[in-house]
């Protein structure tokens, strides 16, 4: 590991409903002492943010990048400890030379939850005046970088090989039944 990286960390928090980010490995190989904090189920996320700010206080190396995966929610509450999570993210990297805050999400989310995403990232950028920290909001497609779906994939386009083959079950049973597709 690079002397420069070895004291860098990156903290990912994947809240309850949230995609993983597929580009998340560029940040880690920046900062890659990383820990990851998933939202559990039956978690709140008042719960949420105290171990978020448990696992935070507990570096021993400079918190370079945080990560919050967001779900796609516009519930008031929801988005209020989002906010208090950002921001613990924020004062931590206050101690070293400065860092990124990442707001992450799904381009499939809906426009209430992208907006309420860019007003945070707003709000937060607000209080970074003068300062080496940024915020930063992506969306993607949870899609593979290539683009190329590894089981499709043929040496011949348009081959028999390349398409996949349906399940006899049901479709069997609803050409027995005279049915056009299986329910």
């Amino acid at each position: 590991m690079d002397e420069n990286t070895d004291s860098l960390c990156s903290v990912v928090v994947l809240e309850q409903g949230a995609e993983w980010p597929q580009w998340i490995a560029e940040y880690q190989r920046r900062a890659p002492n990383s820990v990851v904090v998933a939202h559990s189920r039956g978690e709140s996320m008042d719960d949420l943010s105290k171990r978020v700010s448990r696992r935070v206080a507990e570096l021993t190396g400079e918190l370079r990048a945080g990560i919050v995966a967001c779900a796609p929610t516009t519930d008031e509450q929801h988005l209020s400890v989002r906010n208090r999570i950002c921001h613990t993210l924020l004062e931590a990297m206050m101690r070293g030379e400065g860092g990124e805050v990442i707001l992450a999400a799904t381009v499939n989310g809906s426009d209430g939850s992208k907006h309420a995403i860019f007003e945070l990232a707003g709000s937060l950028c607000e209080d970074l005046r003068g300062t080496r920290r940024v915020v930063r909001v992506r969306f993607s497609s949870g899609r593979p970088e290539s683009g190329i779906m590894p089981s499709l994939a043929s040496t011949e386009p348009w081959s028999e090989q390349s398409v996949p083959k349906a399940a006899p079950g049901k479709v069997e049973r609803a050409a027995r039944l005279g049915r056009s597709s299986a329910t």
